[in-house]
C-alpha cells in the first residue's frame, strides 16, 4: 500500500501530507491572491503528486479565486449537459450552498436548490457526464456551519492500485455511460424518471480506467455518475461500478474535510472522487466552486 509521508519543500512552499491517508496535503504559506513564480511551481507540483491541496486562512474574493483557478487552466463553461438551464453558456462559478442568490437562507430540504444538492452526497467526478470532463475545482469557505456539512475526498489511483492483477486486466478496456441526469433522477434529486437504458439519456462515455496525463498513475473513473458499462447488461455493470466504489471508497483512501472560514481546496478531478455531507439547514453554509476545464 502507498502511503505518502514526510513534509517537504516543493519550490517555495511547504508540503504537509495529511495524515493516515494515501493522498491529500496541506500547504503552508502562500497568500493565493499573489503567487509568485516559485510558490506557484510548488503548487502545481503537489497538486499532480497529492491529489487534494488544502490551504487554511485564504481571503479570496470572487475574482481572486477566478484568478487562481484560472492558473490551473481555463474555467469551465457550462453546456446544455446540466439540469440547471439558467446556467448555460456561463463559466461555472457558483455557489454550494443553501443560501439564495438574494440572500435568503433556505431551510427547507424539499427546496429545489437543497434538492438538487443532496445529490452530491454520493461519490463522484465534476463533470464527468461531459464529453471532456472537468480537470480540477476550487471550493472556498465563506460561511460554514458549527457542525456538519464536511466534504469527502476519496484517491482513485490507491483503489487502483490495490485491485488483484485479475481484476486490473479484465477492466482494462472497458468503457462507462455517466451521466448526471440519470443520477439525479436516481436518487430522486429531480422529478425526472431514470430510463430503463441509462445511456439513453443524456451523458458521455469514458474508458473506467485512466492514465493520468502528469504522473502517469491509472486510476478508477468511477462514482456516482457512472451507470452503465459498454457490453454488460445494466444491472451486472450497475453491480460493478457498486463493487468497485464500495471498496474504493474506504479508508485509508478517503480523507473529510472539516471546514472553516477561508478554508479554500483544490481536487484534481481526474484521480480523485469527492462527496458533500449534509448539515443542519437551520444554520447558513456558502461554498464558492469554480471548476476548472479538462484538457480534452
Amino acid at each position: 500500500m502507498r502511503y505518502i509521508r514526510g513534509r517537504e519543500m516543493m519550490g517555495d512552499i511547504e508540503v504537509t501530507p495529511l495524515p493516515e491517508t494515501t493522498f491529500g496535503a496541506e500547504i503552508h504559506g502562500p497568500d493565493l491572491r499573489e503567487l509568485d513564480a516559485g510558490s506557484w511551481a510548488g503548487i502545481e507540483q503537489a497538486f499532480n503528486e497529492y491529489g487534494v491541496l488544502v490551504f487554511h486562512d485564504q481571503s479570496l474574493g470572487r475574482d481572486e479565486q477566478i484568478s487562481f483557478a484560472h492558473r490551473f487552466g481555463e474555467i469551465e463553461v457550462q453546456d446544455t449537459n446540466t439540469m440547471r438551464p439558467d446556467l448555460v453558456g456561463k463559466p461555472i462559478v457558483l455557489d454550494i450552498s443553501n443560501v439564495d442568490q438574494n440572500g435568503v437562507h433556505i431551510k427547507d430540504r424539499h427546496h429545489p436548490q437543497t434538492r438538487f444538492l443532496g445529490g452530491n452526497e454520493g461519490w463522484h467526478s465534476d463533470s464527468s457526464f461531459k464529453v471532456v470532463s472537468a480537470k480540477a475545482s476550487v471550493l472556498h469557505a465563506i460561511e460554514v456551519p458549527s457542525t456538519g456539512g464536511r466534504t469527502g475526498y476519496a484517491d482513485m489511483r490507491a483503489a487502483y492500485d490495490e485491485l488483484p492483477d485479475s481484476d486490473k486486466a479484465a477492466l482494462e478496456g472497458l468503457s462507462v455511460f455517466h451521466s448526471l441526469e440519470y443520477s439525479q433522477a436516481a436518487v430522486g434529486a429531480t422529478d425526472t424518471k431514470p430510463a430503463t437504458e441509462p445511456s439513453d439519456m443524456n451523458g458521455a462515455w469514458h474508458p473506467l480506467v485512466r492514465r493520468h496525463p502528469a504522473t502517469g498513475r491509472r486510476s478508477l473513473f468511477i462514482g456516482r455518475h457512472a451507470c452503465q458499462v459498454e457490453g454488460m447488461s445494466v444491472a451486472e455493470g450497475q453491480a460493478l461500478l457498486e463493487r468497485l466504489l464500495e471498496a474504493a471508497c474506504a479508508l485509508p483512501r478517503t480523507y473529510y474535510h472539516a471546514w472553516r472560514p477561508g478554508d479554500v481546496v483544490i481536487w484534481d478531478n481526474r484521480c480523485v472522487l469527492h462527496r458533500a455531507t449534509s448539515w443542519d439547514l437551520a444554520e447558513r453554509r456558502v461554498l464558492r466552486h469554480i471548476r476548472v476545464a479538462g484538457e480534452g
